[in-house]
C-alpha cells in the first residue's frame, strides 16, 4: 500500500522512478535535446535505465529523437564535431497528440517537497534564510531558483547538495548564496538580482533571522 505522502507521478507510472524522473527533465526543459548520459544525470538515474524509459516514451510519442554536433576541444579551441560523431538526442515532442495536457499535469502534480530543500541546505552551514524563485513559481527569467544567506557555508557542501535536489525537481537548480549581512544589505541598497527576485512571485521557505 502506497502511502498519501509518496509522489502521485510516481504511483501513476506503476512505482517507476526512472520514467517519473526523466518526464520531469523533459517537460521541465521541453525546448532542449539531451543525450541520454546527460538526462539520465539529470534525472539522477542510470544511463541504463534512462536508456530502457527514454525508448520507451519515444515510442508513445512524448519524446522525439535527433542528432547534435558535439564541439569538441582541439589544440586548446573548439570546433565542430564530423558528421560521423553527431551524437543522438531525445526532447519533449511539442506535435504528440496530449503533449500540452501532459506537460500541464506532470507540473501541476510535481512535488513541491520544501521540507527537502530545507533539511538539504540546513546541513551545508548555518542557513539563515531560504527563498524560492524562477523555476519554482513558474518564472524562467528570474535570475535564480535559490536565494541562500548563511553563516559558516561550505561551498563544496552546497554545491553537493544542490546536486541531490535537481533530480527531485527535474532540472538544474540556479542559486546564489550570501553571508547573512551581505543578504540584508543587499536587500537595504535594492540590489538588483534581489530585486528581480522579491519583486515578482516568490516563496520565502526560512527566515530564521526575521530579515525578510
Amino acid at each position: 500500500m502506497w502511502a498519501m505522502k509518496d509522489d502521485f507521478l510516481t504511483l501513476f507510472m506503476g512505482g517507476n522512478v526512472a520514467r517519473t524522473r526523466l518526464l520531469r527533465v523533459f517537460t521541465f526543459d521541453a525546448e532542449r535535446s539531451f543525450p541520454l548520459k546527460d538526462a539520465a544525470k539529470r534525472a539522477g538515474i542510470s544511463a541504463q535505465a534512462a536508456s530502457k524509459e527514454v525508448k520507451i516514451l519515444e515510442k508513445w510519442g512524448v519524446l522525439k529523437k535527433g542528432k547534435t554536433a558535439s564541439i569538441v576541444l582541439s589544440n586548446g579551441t573548439a570546433r565542430k564535431a564530423t558528421a560521423q560523431a553527431k551524437e543522438e538526442t531525445w526532447s519533449f515532442d511539442p506535435d504528440f497528440a496530449y503533449a500540452r495536457a501532459l506537460s500541464s499535469f506532470v507540473r501541476e502534480i510535481s512535488p513541491m517537497r520544501y521540507e527537502n530543500v530545507v533539511s538539504t541546505l540546513r546541513a551545508c552551514g548555518k542557513v539563515s534564510a531560504i527563498v524560492l524563485s524562477g523555476s519554482f513559481t513558474g518564472d524562467e527569467t528570474r535570475p535564480v531558483d535559490i536565494l541562500i544567506a548563511g553563516e559558516d557555508m561550505s561551498a563544496e557542501k552546497l554545491a553537493r547538495a544542490i546536486k541531490a535536489l535537481e533530480p527531485i525537481f527535474g532540472r538544474e537548480l540556479r542559486y546564489a548564496v550570501f553571508t547573512t549581512p551581505e543578504f540584508r544589505y543587499r536587500l537595504t541598497i535594492q540590489d538588483r538580482l534581489v530585486r528581480d527576485t522579491f519583486d515578482f512571485p516568490h516563496l520565502v521557505l526560512l527566515d530564521r533571522s526575521k530579515i525578510l
